[in-house]
């Protein structure tokens, strides 16, 4: 490991250590090629930095301590510039995950994922072709099929992590994700389900076709605790999660602004993706911080959500003793299961 790394990594550690965001998540664009009704982030119009600025704000990112980053959308592969941009990241110690929905994901693009390290993580949201068209809004399953079919020889081979994930909605059948968890096994990829989440309408649309009972998904969650349980000792303390907030529980405090962050796709930061309106000055965030504490509390208490980006990252920093107890338990998995960090 480099020098330029090994500061990189402190400086990661330091902002855990002091609950300073690790994470950005950057709407690379909002153009999309889906119409999915449970999102509202996609736009048919954006404002998209260059790459240029994006290295100027990756160096910005660096410095404050930012180690991972989602480059999500819109999708992500619109822009022919994806792998420039995931370059630039990892040119700047920031691992990045990219977010697709796989249309556009032919195998000159997967095989340059596969030679860096970064992530990549494909919405499947259902086998099913007329119920995939109805969740996704476009009749496009069959032509990811054929780009994941066509990307086959690179099982095994990718330097990141590869998944694909399953938005859960009251449409989702636990003998749907069965299905799904088999197909991303057999194709080289892992597999995570997550809850169908809408808060204000800014990110999450509501849509009454989706919204759930939790006795009407809890058998699904519970299927994929008992599977992580002897998989991925992480996936299934998210689950544990999970089970919690679709069940209306108390949720801990949330992430945004304490682990992560939002990146808009103009370089704007701001607290989250439900509130992307309000600016965040990174050379002052102590004080914009302390600015939106009290609104994000409020957010938290009465409309709890469950993104990634809201929950994780601070979820699994509270269990980290019971994870090093399981240390032996992780490493076995690992090797088995391959690399889920």
């Amino acid at each position: 490991m480099n020098g330029k790394l090994l500061i990189s990594k402190f400086r990661v550690m330091r902002n855990m250590m002091l609950k300073r965001p690790i994470l950005a998540i950057f709407d690379v664009t909002k153009l999309c090629n889906q119409r999915c009704p449970m999102c509202n982030i996609w736009k048919t119009k954006s404002e998209d930095m260059s790459l240029e600025n994006i290295e100027r704000k990756a160096k910005e990112l660096k410095k404050f301590g930012i180690g991972y980053v989602f480059l999500q959308g819109g999708d992500p592969l619109v822009r022919k510039d994806i792998i420039d941009i995931v370059d630039v990241f990892l040119k700047n110690g920031i691992r990045p995950t990219i977010i697709t929905n796989g249309i556009l994901l032919n195998p000159k693009t997967a095989e340059e994922i596969a030679k860096r390290e970064c992530n990549l993580a494909i919405s499947i949201d259902s086998l099913i072709p007329e119920r995939y068209a109805l969740l996704r809004g476009t009749d496009t399953l069959r032509r990811v099929q054929r780009n994941i079919a066509a990307i086959d020889d690179l099982k095994g081979k990718h330097k990141g992590n590869w998944s694909i994930t399953t938005t859960v909605t009251k449409m989702t059948e636990l003998k749907d994700v069965q299905a799904i968890r088999k197909y991303a096994y057999r194709h080289g990829f892992m597999y995570a389900i997550r809850p169908y989440i809408t808060v204000s309408g800014t990110a999450g649309k509501k849509d009454e076709k989706l919204v759930y009972d939790y006795r009407d998904v809890l058998n699904i969650f519970e299927y994929m605790l008992r599977k992580a349980r002897k998989e991925n000792l992480f996936a299934a303390l998210i689950y544990e999660e999970h089970i919690n907030y679709i069940m209306g529980k108390d949720m801990p405090e949330c992430d945004a602004m304490n682990y992560s962050f939002l990146m808009k796709e103009t370089g704007e930061i701001a607290p989250c993706i439900e509130f992307p309106d309000k600016k965040i000055d990174l050379k002052k965030f102590g004080k914009e911080k302390k600015k939106y504490k009290k609104m994000l509390h409020q957010c938290n208490c009465t409309t709890p959500c469950f993104y990634n980006d809201a929950r994780e990252i601070g979820y699994l920093w509270r269990k980290k003793w019971k994870i090093l107890f399981h240390f032996p338990d992780l490493v076995r998995q690992m090797r088995r299961y391959g690399n889920f960090f």
